[in-house]
């Protein structure tokens, strides 16, 4: 299990952005359960990054008042063997498949939006252990929508696309 903090950054989409936000960094939060082998795995991931659309929340040009983005993605994990790497950095691949759920609600209520999309990840990171059950894990890792062919009017100025760049730091904990 590997509950993890981290930031969202380098996004891109085709929603209207009213805050310009899309690409600025933002907090996230998350959990992913991984079981392991000597070099194959999977795991499932899931995360939240609140505010992703909205801008400062104190200022009257904040056009968008709540916003989040979240994943739940399954992955496929390919990592270095455990008799290479030993009591070092173990690093490891991922790749999978998933949904991303995109919502916003502005101050006119004239463009709210709320969609499970089909997305995909890549990235990779490193974990190591500080004692047999408790580690240390850093991760990257690049989320995008398939490109849903469904275009909503005034919500999206293309299919409806999201991408972005998620970097994380959590505890790995030995079950």
């Amino acid at each position: 299990m590997k509950p993890f903090g981290g930031v969202t950054f380098g996004g891109s989409t085709t929603f209207v952005d009213l805050d310009d936000q899309a690409g600025k960094p933002k907090l996230n939060l998350g959990i992913s359960g991984l079981w392991l082998g000597e070099v194959v795995g999977v795991e499932g991931d899931i995360a939240t990054t609140a505010g992703y659309f909205s801008g400062d929340s104190r200022s009257l040009q904040t056009l968008i008042l709540r916003s989040h983005v979240a994943t739940v993605t399954g992955n496929l994990v390919i990592a270095l063997p455990r008799r290479i790497a030993q009591y070092g950095l173990r690093p490891y691949a991922v790749a999978g498949l998933g949904m991303m759920h995109v919502g916003f609600a502005d101050n006119l209520r004239a463009l709210p939006f709320s969609d499970a999309l089909p997305a995909w990840d890549v990235g990779g990171g490193v974990t190591g252990f500080l004692s047999d059950f408790v580690g240390l894990n850093w991760d990257v890792r690049m989320f995008r929508t398939t490109g849903s062919q469904k275009t909503v009017s005034g919500v999206s100025l293309a299919p409806e696309q999201l991408s972005f760049w998620r970097a994380t730091m959590g505890l790995s904990i030995r079950l």
